[in-house]
């Protein structure tokens, strides 16, 4: 076991042993991670704020169990998809909601030319739109992928869909992507494109 999971388990054992002072670090430490994942679901960080809150709740009311967890990315992702639904149950009008823009920003650079500055605010835009217009479990599984790193193993046990689901939903939000980016820019290649997106910052 490497040291960063070592202190996961540390703390995870000490947020189990009722200590408020490591719910607190633990809060601290995926408070980000866990409102990242929430806005996946629901793109209104109002809503975001709420979920996040009882999300946190949820974890220290079954705070006995969290020793018992060998994948706590894995449970978070979890625990915060469930609350997202429940906040949607509640809000039976929120999905008549109109969707924000995600924020995708590029990789900074030390120095940038005003015209690839303007080059880079382009594809920025059009990325933002291309994603924001995927269908909804398109979105949060391409989201998934290029964001969180995860692996459509993981991204399967998360959603409760099959392996061969997220791979289907990948293979058509990559398309739509480039659909959507190509004519704008047809000498752009994917590897190119993919490496243009980091982590959403909210």
């Amino acid at each position: 076991m490497n040291t960063t999971n070592l202190n996961k388990e540390l703390l995870l054992n000490s947020v189990s042993a009722d200590s408020r002072k490591s719910f607190n670090m633990f809060y601290n430490i995926y408070y980000a991670q866990v409102f990242r994942f929430a806005y996946y679901f629901l793109k209104n960080k109002e809503a975001c704020r709420e979920v996040v809150s009882d999300v946190f709740f949820s974890i220290w009311q079954s705070r006995k169990k969290l020793k018992e967890i060998s994948n706590i990315d894995t449970y978070l992702y979890v625990v915060t998809r469930n609350e997202a639904n429940r906040y949607l149950n509640r809000s039976q009008d929120f999905r008549h909601v109109p969707l924000d823009k995600i924020p995708i920003h590029l990789h900074e650079k030390e120095y940038e030319s005003p015209e690839d500055e303007l080059f880079n605010k382009e594809i920025e835009i059009i990325l933002t739109q291309a994603i924001n217009e995927l269908p909804e479990k398109c979105r949060i599984i391409f989201l998934m992928a290029r964001q969180e790193n995860l692996k459509p193993k993981e991204i399967a046990e998360i959603l409760s869909i099959s392996e061969n689901t997220v791979r289907v939903q990948m293979k058509i939000a990559i398309e739509k992507i480039v659909a959507k980016i190509k004519p704008v820019f047809p000498y752009l290649t994917l590897s190119v494109l993919f490496s243009y997106m980091v982590r959403l910052s909210f």
